[in-house]
């Protein structure tokens, strides 16, 4: 398991986008990813992309948020909460909120499914489903 907080690349990515830098951010957090890609887990790897779909939409660049978004998804495809960090960018700044409804019933099937195994990191099966029908709640009143 991968610290994050032990790699200065994430403290600056972090730190820059706090700032609005977005394009040290992105270097940042760029570099970040080539160094963990091979030590890192699934779900830490979609972490690292989801926060980097994040500066990308901070910046503006929606069509690079939503593709850092499905490669999340497609590196931890069996992790519900990446398909809801997903539905949440598609619901703001993203504004799709056809796909955003996709992606969450992804993410109740995967919760409903033998597929999921939580570990003691992962949050409890109601806080997925309070967040899931808040976000669906958002993305039917846009």
């Amino acid at each position: 398991m991968v610290k994050f907080s032990e790699f200065p690349e994430y403290v600056a990515a972090v730190s820059a986008a706090a700032a609005g830098d977005f394009a040290s951010a992105r270097s940042s957090f760029a570099s970040l990813f080539a160094k963990i890609e091979t030590e890192a887990s699934p779900e830490q790897l979609a972490f690292v992309l989801q926060l980097m779909a994040d500066v990308e939409l901070q910046a503006g660049n929606t069509e690079k948020a939503l593709s850092l978004h499905e490669r999340a998804i497609a590196i931890d495809n069996l992790n519900p909460l990446t398909r809801l960090n997903c539905a949440k960018g598609l619901v703001g700044r993203l504004n799709n909120s056809a796909l955003a409804l996709t992606r969450l019933q992804e993410a109740e099937s995967l919760l409903a499914s033998s597929n999921w195994h939580p570990t003691d990191q992962d949050m409890s099966r109601q806080w997925y489903e309070q967040q899931i029908q808040a976000t669906r709640q958002r993305a039917l009143a846009t």
